[in-house]
């Protein structure tokens, strides 16, 4: 079974929808890839390491860049607000 690494940027409501769907998937779907949470992206340091324990991710930002840059990160969810 394969994994594909996980980063999302934004920890608020969507965030947090798409983390615990992401965690629940395997056990509500049959696929070859498994979500692993690497990454979470915050608009500071504490909120991201807040969202990071909360959520289960492995690391946690509050620059995208560092984010989109983490080679273990495959895949990204932009999850902040509209406006931002």
């Amino acid at each position: 079974m394969g994994k594909i690494g996980i980063g999302v940027i934004g920890g608020g409501y969507m965030g947090k929808a798409h983390s615990v769907a992401f965690a629940a998937v395997a056990s509500v779907f049959d696929t070859a890839l498994r979500p692993e949470l690497v990454s979470i992206c915050a608009s500071s340091p504490d909120s991201a390491e807040r969202y990071r324990k909360a959520y289960g991710f492995e690391k946690a930002t509050h620059d995208w860049r560092e984010l989109v840059a983490d080679p273990a990160v495959e895949a990204v969810v932009i999850a902040s607000p509209q406006a931002t």
